[in-house]
């Protein structure tokens, strides 16, 4: 963690669409300040920029962001099918 991504270094618990909504909002602000970059690879989903503009989202969702000052891994993931939720979270590496 660095100065930069440390107001993003906190494990946030998704439990409501709301919650989505501004773990998404956040993300989408950290993208355009340069704070963080997308390094999501693989998966069978809409790229975040997509899901941004479409504000539709698919029945899971899982992505991965890299702080661009120290490489600090972050992931975004919720199931929004079933409502059972999701995170936000620092992570070790990209699993």
């Amino acid at each position: 963690m660095c100065s930069s991504c440390k107001d993003l270094n906190t494990e946030f618990q998704i439990n409501l669409p709301s919650d989505l909504r501004k773990a998404i909002a956040v993300t989408r602000d950290s993208l355009a300040d340069g704070t963080i970059s997308d390094v999501t690879t693989g998966g069978n989903h809409m790229p975040f920029d997509e899901l941004i503009s479409s504000g539709k989202w698919d029945d899971v969702l899982l992505y991965h962001f890299k702080c661009n000052t120290c490489g600090q891994l972050f992931e975004l993931s919720a199931e929004t099918y079933h409502g059972s939720g999701g995170w936000w979270k620092p992570i070790d590496k990209i699993t």
